[in-house]
């Protein structure tokens, strides 16, 4: 009975194992017919990461973004080959780190197959927002109809709705029990616990009796361990997947399902828990994701024991495709592992390439500025030979007037010979009063430094008597009663008009009431304004006594310079004097030198034609320099565009190159954990299945079959029109611990 019972078992799991795993894994190539790309997904070490974003408008994104991999294979639906309208449902449980549910996102998407122009839907769900559309809907209690327009509909919102299945995690070090908040960065041997608990229970007729049962579930989890800080890692219930540097353990339970089965746990126990151990140093851990599903039992509701003769011959052809499936597997190992071989090459290839566009880049870049400095250069060039041209022209009518001017110079110079004798003796005049102005501003200097030398006694004595004035003002007025602070140079005119203003408003309060004592306050008020008015007085005096000493001493300051200016003046006049001789003597010459120079004009005149003609030419052939070197710059400027461009799209090769090799070493990776798994799968599965044929399986069989009633008609969480085809499967992400 042991045998029959492990090999009604491992039709469950393993066809359970078929409908998830070996489906999946067929979309790793599977060809779009769409687009004629390959889609390539795989599950990864990095799939699970924990990512920190919040829920977005997408479901999914609470999941972090690797995760979606994993989820969208393992969860492969056979939903678009559906006929009528259909509601996928995906529910999002987001819960601590000891798995407490603390959200509960759930998206839905309605295939609408009928292009109908309103869709009638039902949901519990609250804050509902459309994910992929401007559809709107009204609602009335539970339905909702939606304007669609013969679109899909897919749409998200939350609710606080009972989940029929949950994940609680205990975590454990060296033999204690401790809440994530105390285990964060211990160290020692940990034992990391996923127990699972179905919470549905429905009554169901097994031979003509009421059982009560579970909607079975399969719950799949995946957890990352860091190398860095687990080792020796132990799970016996998971599959334990290495990339060098991480640990992925992945493992499936289905709570409730032994139950269902009543099988003897001593017999045979089905895992409705997962438990990994390890050393830990410094423990951190990633978010753990869990996937839970009843659509593949609902495959069991049509199997048929009535010719178990036939079962025999069903299993004999499961055991030969099983082995083509074996050897198709390892063939594709060893195809995608000369696959990886390659992609190094190609990586490396893609960077060499990369580099030379780069190199080319910056050539064309280099050759882009030369010609536009060509270009700018030939203007310049261009312009400059115009110039010249009229430079030429304006240099030919100057040397005729040249030869008039040089006539009129020896006049000049002439004159200038003879002024140069009368300057010589007028410089011996200003020699003469330069000494006398020196002389002049020395004893001015002295007298403003003497008045100078008295004005701090001045302003000293001043501010004394201020200061006096202003303390006995300060001592009538404290004597008057009034309350003011020490008067100062600086503050007594805002001091005494704040007094006045409030003897003036004492008097306006007093004015109607009593009318003597305002007389009296307005009396008073006058007497501050005339104390003011005197001390104004003096402080216009003290004031202009201020300015007058620092005019004396600026004008002392000034007389220093007048002095230094006048020795300056006596002292150049000598100069000047042997400048006005030296004039003389340079007249003379430049006279003689102005019949040389009348000959030469002549001779700068035929020079300076020649010079216009040739003038003319280089023009003429630098224009044509410059049509050209702009040709250049447009085919440079295109050529450096088409550079970027090239260099870009290769940079963006480059940059993707890591990612199609980490790519295609999954896909090795997927391919190797694909031949093992199927190996194991005819092992431990096919085996037993065959074994099992033999013996009694009705009995089981009625079991599996009311079970499989159970999970047909569990197909919606949140709320499903009757007319509605449905899936609801359950993504539970645990908060990290770091």
């Amino acid at each position: 009975m042991k045998k029959i019972t492990a090999g009604i078992i491992a039709v469950v799991l393993s066809t359970a194992l078929v409908t998830t795993g070996i489906k999946s894994t067929s979309k790793v190539m599977a060809e779009d017919t769409d687009n004629n790309s390959v889609e390539t997904v795989s599950v990864n070490t990095s799939d699970l990461e924990a990512q920190s974003g919040d829920v977005t408008t997408d479901g999914t994104e609470q999941l972090g973004a690797e995760a979606k991999d994993i989820i969208s294979t393992l969860l492969a639906s056979d939903a678009s080959q559906a006929t009528d309208t259909t509601k996928e449902e995906t529910v999002y449980v987001v819960t601590d780190a000891n798995g407490k549910t603390e959200k509960v996102i759930v998206s839905d998407w309605i295939k609408n197959v009928e292009k109908e122009s309103k869709l009638n839907d039902k949901s519990e769900l609250s804050n509902i927002e459309n994910l992929k559309g401007d559809e709107t809907y009204s609602k009335n209690g539970d339905v909702c109809v939606w304007d669609a327009n013969g679109a899909d509909i897919s749409y998200q919102g939350t609710t606080d709705k009972a989940l029929p299945v949950e994940v609680k995690i205990t975590y454990e070090l060296d033999g204690k029990v401790l809440t994530p908040e105390e285990i964060k960065g211990k160290s020692g041997h940990v034992v990391i616990r996923f127990d699972y608990e179905n919470k549905t229970k429905e009554e169901v007729i097994v031979d003509g009796k009421k059982e009560t049962m579970s909607v079975p579930f399969l719950m799949m989890t995946g957890v990352i361990l860091d190398d860095d800080k687990f080792t020796n890692i132990s799970a016996p219930d998971c599959k334990l997947i290495n990339d060098g540097s991480r640990t992925v353990a992945i493992g499936m339970a289905f709570p409730g399902l032994q139950d269902n089965l009543a099988i003897d746990r001593e017999k045979f126990e089905i895992p409705e828990s997962l438990s990994i151990s390890a050393d830990v140093k410094d423990f951190s851990l990633a978010m753990s994701v869990t996937v839970a599903t009843n659509e593949v039992f609902g495959r069991f509701a049509n199997l048929d024991i009535k010719d178990l003769d036939n079962l025999s011959e069903s299993m004999a052809e499961l055991t030969d495709a099983m082995t083509q499936l074996t050897d198709g597997s390892e063939a594709l190992s060893d195809g995608l592992a000369t696959l990886l071989e390659k992609s190094g090459e190609l990586e490396e290839g893609v960077g060499k390439l990369a580099d030379g566009s780069l190199q080319l880049k910056n050539g064309i870049a280099a050759a882009d500025e030369g010609a536009g400095k060509l270009s700018d250069g030939a203007a310049a060039l261009s312009d400059g030979a115009g110039q010249l041209s009229l430079g030429a022209g304006a240099l030919d009518e100057g040397i005729g007037k040249l030869a008039d001017g040089a006539s009129q110079l020896k006049t000049g110079t002439d004159a200038l010979s003879d002024g140069a004798g009368q300057l010589a003796g007028g410089v011996a005049q200003i020699d003469a009063g330069a000494g006398a102005l020196s002389d002049g501003a020395g004893q001015l200097k002295t007298g403003l430094d003497t008045l100078a030398g008295n004005n701090e006694a001045l302003m000293g004595g001043a501010a004394q008597v201020f200061n006096s004035l202003l303390a006995t003002a300060e001592a009538q007025l404290k004597d008057a009663g009034a309350e003011i602070p020490q008067l100062t140079i600086e503050n007594y005119g805002q001091v005494l008009d704040a007094t006045a203003a409030k003897l003036n408003e004492a008097a306006n309060a007093y004015s109607k009431a009593d009318p003597q004592t305002a007389a009296v306050y307005q009396e008073k008020a006058k007497a501050v304004a005339a104390l003011k008015a005197s001390l104004d007085g003096y402080n216009t005096f003290y004031l202009g006594l201020q300015s007058y000493t620092d005019g004396v001493a600026q004008a002392a300051a000034g007389a220093e310079s007048i002095k230094t200016g006048a020795d300056t003046l006596k002292a150049g006049t000598g100069a000047i004097k042997d400048g006005a001789d030296a004039l003389k003597t340079g007249a003379d010459t430049l006279k003689d030198g102005m019949a040389e120079l009348d000959t030469g004009a002549a001779q700068l005149k035929t020079g300076a034609d020649t010079l216009k003609a040739g003038a003319d030419q280089l023009k003429g052939g630098i224009d044509q320099l410059k049509t050209g070197a702009d040709s250049l710059k447009d085919g440079t400027g295109q050529l450096l565009s088409g550079a970027d461009q090239l260099n870009g799209g290769l940079n963006e090769l480059k940059s993707n190159m890591p990612a199609l090799k980490d790519g295609v070493q999954q896909l090795a990776d997927g391919s190797v954990l694909l031949s093992d798994g199927i190996k194991e799968f005819n092992e431990k599965g096919i085996s037993k299945i065959t074994e099992a044929v033999e013996g009694e399986l009705e009995g089981l069989i009625e079991r599996v079959r009311a079970m499989s009633e159970l999970s047909k008609n569990y197909y919606n969480f949140s709320g499903i029109s009757d007319d509605m085809s449905g899936t609801v499967k359950f993504i539970i992400r645990t908060e990290e611990i770091k």
